[in-house]
C-alpha cells in the first residue's frame, strides 16, 4: 500500500501535507512536469535528487498551496513491463513521500530542486523504502486541491548494498552503430562531386558525434564511403583532419573504393569486381590516415536491404555480422518484430546452401528516441538507460549468461545521431553497472544466436534485381572492344588509351547515374571515331594491269596530330588475283600521304572485283569494305604463240598475192582485141 508521508528536505524543512492516491497519468495530467537533472544511479543508502520545472502553460500557477508528490513504483523485472508502466496501462504505487514546492527552489523560475533519501529496511517518513537493488520506476506529480496538475514519470536504478545476491561483473554489451547518407556522384568524364553543403553538415555532426562519443569511451562502428572521405579532403580540409582525427578511436567499416551494391554484384555475378574495388576501398581508407586496427571487414552497417547471395558474398569476404534497421527487418520474411528486442540475442539470416548470417537489428524503442527524443534530454536518456536495464534484468532473472547478450542502438535509418543526445546517453551507460559498451565486432563475436523452443527461427533475406548493373557491365565490356581497337592504332606512350579504360572502370559504379553512364559511352566513342575517321582510305576505283606481275601503290592519308597504324588486306575471287598482303601493320604519319605498296600476280586477263579491307592493328575493321576492279591485259606464253601463227599466216598471205600480181603483169595476151 501506498504510504503518505511527509519528507525531512535538505534544507531540513518537513512538509505535513496529505497525498491522495495517485490517479493514471492519462486522466490527471494538464501538462508534463519537465525532467531538468536527475540522480540516476543510486546507491542503497543515498538520496533521489532531481531537479523540475513547471510546463510553460502553468508556469504562473499559484502553488503555495500544492504538494509535490514523488512516488516509486514496483521493481521492473523485464523489458516487456514497460511498454505499459510508460503508457499507465500498468501502474503499481509501492511508496510515496511528499513535499512542499515551496522548500525546494530550483535554479531558475519555475523550477524546483528536491532530494529524498533511500532506505532498504526502516520505515522512515521522510524516506522512499526500496529495499531490492533494480530499476524501479518513478512518478513525480504537482498536486493541488487533491488534483494532479502537471507529473512526470522517470526511472532510478537502485545499486546493491553491500551483501547483496548477485554481482553486476556479468555486463550486457551495447554497441552503437552509425551510418552516413553523403555519396559521391560520377559525371561523364569521371569527376567525382559531392553535395557540398549537405555533406560539410552530416560530415560536421559525424565529428561532433564522435567527439562526443570519446568523453564517454565509447566505441561505435562507423559506415562512411571511401569516395566521400576522398572528395571531403579536397573540399574542406580542416574538417577532413578533423573528422580523421575523431575516427581513430573507433571501427570504420570497409566499403568499396566505388559505391556498388553487393546484392547487384553478386546478381550480376561481379563477385570478383566486388572484391576488387572492396580491397582497394580498404586501402583507400588507410591511404586517407585511418590505421588497419581502424578498418573493419567482419561487420556490415546495411543503409540498404542486402539479398541472401549480397550476403553470402560479403560472407566469403570475411563479414560475420550484418546491422540491419528496425524497418528493414520488419519487413522480412519470417520476422518476430520487437520480440528481438527483448532477448538480446542475434537474428540468423538464411543464405544459399543452407547456410546462414549473424544479424543484429537495431533497437527498435531506442532508435526512435534518438530521432524523436521526449521533452528534455535529462528523461530520453534515462528512459533510453531504463530500457538496457530492464534487459538486463529480465536477462538475469531468466538466469541466461549476461556475457552472451548484446543491443545495438542506432538512428532508424542507421544515420549520424545527434551529439548531445547520443553523448548523454553513453555517459549514462558509462556510470551503469551491469552496462558496457562495446565494438560492433565484440557484439559479433560474443552474442548467441536467437533460439525458440530450442530452434533458429531464420529470416529470408530480399531479393535483389542485378539487370541494371549486368547492362552497365555489358556496356563497358564493348565499350573496351572499341578502345582496344584505337589504342592498338595509337603510339605505345599515348595516354589517352588508359584514360578511356578509367572512365569505363566506373560505368559499375550506382554513383553514376543512367544519363551519365550514357553520356559517357557516347562520349568516348565519339573520341575514338574521332581518330578511326583521321585515316582517308581510297575510294572505289579502276586499277589496270600491264603484266600478270605488278605492284599496287594504294594511298592513304593520316590527317591525325599523332602517328597511326593500320592493317591493308586486297583480296579477290579465287583464280583471278593474288596479293602478297603484309601481316604487319603500316605506319601512317600524320598530315601526309603514304603510299602503301602491295604485290599482284594475275592468273588470267579481264576484269575483277577486288576488296580493299583496312583494319586496325588487333584486326578489327577500320572502315567498310571498298570494292574496286582490276583490269588485267598481260601477254602470256599462248598467247605470244597465237600471234606469232597469226602473223606468220598474213605475211605467207601478203607474200601470195604479191606473187600472183606480179605473174599477171608478165603474161602476154593469146590475142588481140577487135579493133
Amino acid at each position: 500500500m501506498i504510504r503518505l508521508r511527509g519528507l525531512l528536505t535538505v534544507v531540513g524543512l518537513i512538509c505535513t501535507s496529505l497525498v491522495t492516491l495517485l490517479p493514471p497519468l492519462a486522466e490527471a495530467a494538464e501538462g508534463d512536469l519537465r525532467l531538468i537533472a536527475q540522480s540516476f544511479n543510486i546507491a542503497a543508502d543515498g538520496s533521489l535528487t532531481a531537479t523540475i520545472a513547471m510546463p510553460a502553460k502553468l508556469a504562473e500557477t499559484d502553488l503555495s498551496t500544492a504538494v509535490m508528490a514523488v512516488a516509486v513504483e514496483q521493481r521492473v523485472e523485464k523489458r516487456e513491463d514497460l511498454g505499459p508502466i510508460i503508457s499507465r496501462t500498468m501502474s503499481r504505487p509501492d511508496d510515496t513521500v511528499a513535499i512542499s514546492p515551496a522548500c525546494c527552489a530550483g535554479p531558475g523560475p519555475g523550477e524546483f530542486t528536491f532530494s529524498i533519501p533511500l532506505e532498504i529496511a526502516e520505515v522512515r517518513p521522510d524516506a522512499l523504502s526500496i529495499p531490492r537493488a533494480g530499476l524501479y520506476p518513478v512518478t513525480i506529480a504537482v498536486q493541488r486541491e487533491g488534483r494532479v496538475v502537471s507529473t512526470v514519470l522517470t526511472f532510478i536504478n537502485r545499486l546493491p548494498a553491500a551483501g547483496d545476491d548477485g554481482s553486476d561483473d556479468d555486463q550486457l554489451s551495447v554497441g552503437v552503430a552509425i551510418g552516413t547518407q553523403s555519396a559521391v556522384h560520377l559525371d561523364s568524364k569521371g569527376t567525382t562531386g559531392l553535395n557540398d553543403a549537405a555533406t560539410v553538415e552530416e560530415m560536421t555532426n559525424l565529428a561532433d558525434t564522435l567527439d562526443a562519443l570519446n568523453v564517454s569511451g565509447t566505441p561505435s562502428t562507423v559506415r562512411v564511403e571511401p569516395a566521400v572521405l576522398n572528395g571531403l579532403q579536397q573540399l574542406d580540409q580542416p574538417l577532413f583532419a578533423r573528422l580523421i582525427a575523431s575516427l581513430q578511436p573507433h571501427q570504420v567499416t570497409a566499403e568499396p573504393e566505388w559505391p556498388i551494391d553487393p546484392s547487384a554484384a553478386a546478381a550480376a555475378g561481379q563477385g570478383p569486381l566486388y572484391t576488387t574495388w572492396l580491397r582497394d576501398g580498404r586501402a583507400r581508407l588507410g591511404l586517407l590516415g585511418l590505421g588497419p586496427s581502424s578498418i573493419t571487414t567482419s561487420t556490415i552497417v546495411a543503409g540498404q536491404p542486402i539479398s541472401g547471395d549480397g550476403a553470402a558474398l560479403r560472407f566469403e569476404l570475411g563479414a560475420a555480422l550484418m546491422v540491419m534497421t528496425p524497418k528493414m527487418y520488419d519487413n522480412l520474411e519470417g520476422t518476430i518484430f520487437q520480440y528481438s528486442d527483448y532477448k538480446g540475442e542475434l537474428i540468423s539470416a538464411l543464405l544459399p546452401n543452407n547456410r546462414s548470417f549473424d544479424v543484429a537489428i537495431v533497437d527498435h524503442t531506442i532508435s526512435k528516441l534518438l530521432v524523436d527524443p521526449l521533452a528534455t534530454a535529462e528523461l530520453t536518456r534515462i528512459y533510453a538507460v531504463a530500457n538496457l536495464l530492464a534487459l538486463r534484468q529480465g536477462i538475469e532473472t531468466s538466469g541466461e549468461n549476461l556475457q552472451r547478450r548484446a543491443v545495438v542502438i542506432a538512428t532508424p535509418d542507421l544515420g549520424v545521431p545527434d551529439a548531445g543526445l547520443i553523448g548523454s546517453i553513453t555517459r549514462l551507460i558509462a556510470e551503469t553497472p551491469g552496462l558496457t559498451t562495446a565494438t560492433l565486432d565484440d557484439v559479433g563475436f560474443r552474442t548467441d544466436r536467437l533460439l525458440i523452443e530450442g530452434e533458429e527461427k531464420p529470416v529470408a533475406l530480399p531479393s535483389v534485381d542485378g539487370r541494371v548493373l549486368t547492362e552497365r557491365i555489358f556496356r563497358k565490356a564493348k565499350l573496351n572492344e572499341a578502345i582496344d581497337a584505337v589504342a592498338s592504332m595509337l603510339p605505345d606512350d599515348s595516354e589517352r588509351p588508359r584514360a578511356w579504360r578509367d572512365l569505363t572502370e566506373l560505368l559499375p559504379s550506382s554513383a553514376l547515374n543512367d544519363a551519365g553512364a550514357e553520356k559517357m559511352d557516347s562520349t568516348i566513342r565519339a573520341e575514338l571515331a574521332e581518330i578511326r575517321a583521321a585515316v582517308q582510305v581510297p575510294t572505289a576505283y579502276t586499277i589496270n594491269l600491264p603484266g600478270s606481275r605488278s605492284t599496287v601503290r594504294l594511298r592513304f592519308v593520316n590527317n591525325s596530330d599523332v602517328p597511326l597504324l593500320i592493317k591493308v588486306q586486297l583480296t579477290s575471287p579465287p583464280g583471278k588475283l593474288v596479293f602478297a598482303n603484309d601481316a604487319q601493320p603500316v605506319l601512317l604519319p600524320p598530315g601526309e600521304p603514304t603510299n602503301v605498296a602491295i604485290d599482284v600476280r594475275a592468273l588470267s586477263n579481264g576484269t575483277s572485283g577486288v576488296s580493299l579491307d583496312v583494319f586496325t592493328p588487333n584486326d578489327v575493321p577500320l572502315v567498310d569494305t571498298v570494292p574496286l576492279k582490276f583490269r588485267v591485259n598481260a601477254i602470256g606464253v599462248g598467247n605470244a604463240i597465237t600471234i606469232a601463227l597469226f602473223g606468220l599466216v598474213v605475211l605467207w598471205w601478203l607474200q601470195h598475192m604479191r606473187s600472183v600480181r606480179r605473174k599477171r603483169r608478165r603474161a602476154v595476151p593469146a590475142t588481140l582485141p577487135d579493133l
